[in-house]
């Protein structure tokens, strides 16, 4: 049922129907926040997979007529997609509507979306905070978003009618929503996120392209847990580094100098500095985990 106080939308649209469009779909279904939702998903299987799961009422590889119904849109595509994707709404867009979106870097979309052609869409940015290694219609989870963040990024020509519908939308779905520049959010979520993500992927490519390759099958938890980002997507990821390129380097260039700091110390046998550099990030981790 429905949030009190919520209006639920008489159809919603959700092109991409992989983890979180999927989950978006489930859940707005589950608690009644639209009466019919369309899926759009190029994969024909997606939309196959979607429709057997009850995901969404109806879906398509292509945009349809149906999409003129819809009262607001979300693009739950890769990062790279998304402006090619928003252009070929255009023929059938509903000048009422809302278009938003979940990508994991704000800016590139909100630069194509101050162009002439995107003048008669209503748009505001958002990204949950929320995810996950599997990928896929058959990923959708029940509650993903519940108690997550959920980061809004209005201009500050976005109606604010616009924004309050989408901020009530996540809210309803169980979403802590913030606001945020999308410069800013591109800047923390290069650091918090993406960095991150590129270390994984790259401390399993050194293992197994070492000496000793095997050594993944006796590895532990350590491992495990920091490496389970690993699993992601390799499509999207790619999509994300290359979105956030500059921002993103910016912040491998400062753990290049965190890992020569480590390496002319552990060269040097300089035991004091070591303990400094390993007792800093560990009080910075253990006052954010407080």
């Amino acid at each position: 049922m429905a949030k009190a106080g919520f209006r639920p939308f008489h159809t919603l649209a959700v092109v991409g129907l992989g983890l979180i469009g999927g989950s978006f779909a489930l859940d707005v279904k589950r608690l009644g926040l639209a009466k019919r939702i369309l899926g759009y998903d190029q994969n024909p299987d997606h939309c196959s997979k979607a429709l057997e799961l009850g995901l969404v009422a109806a879906a398509s590889p292509e945009f349809d007529d149906p999409l003129r119904t819809a009262e607001l849109v979300l693009l739950a595509v890769p990062v790279r997609s998304l402006p090619e994707v928003a252009a070929q709404l255009l023929p059938l867009w509903n000048p009422e509507a809302i278009l938003t979106d979940t990508g994991s870097v704000k800016s590139p979309l909100l630069q194509v979306m101050r162009n002439p052609e995107f003048s008669g869409v209503r748009f505001v940015g958002g990204h949950p905070i929320a995810g996950g290694e599997r990928f896929g219609p058959e990923a959708a989870q029940s509650e993903l978003f519940r108690g997550k963040r959920f980061i809004l990024t209005p201009e500050a020509h976005t109606k604010a009618a616009v924004a309050s519908r989408v901020r009530s939308l996540w809210a309803a779905l169980g979403a802590e929503v913030l606001e945020m520049e999308a410069e800013a959010h591109d800047q923390i979520f290069a650091a918090v996120s993406h960095l991150p993500h590129l270390l994984a992927y790259a401390s399993i490519d050194a293992i197994v392209r070492s000496d000793r390759p095997e050594a993944l099958a006796h590895s532990g938890a350590g491992l495990k847990d920091f490496s389970r980002i690993a699993s992601s997507s390799p499509e999207m990821w790619a999509d994300i580094f290359l979105d956030n390129q500059t921002l993103l380097l910016d912040r491998v260039r400062v753990f290049q100098e965190t890992l020569d700091t480590l390496t002319t110390a552990i060269t040097s046998g300089d035991r004091d500095r070591i303990l400094q550099l390993l007792q800093n990030a560990k009080d910075s981790r253990d006052r954010w985990m407080g």
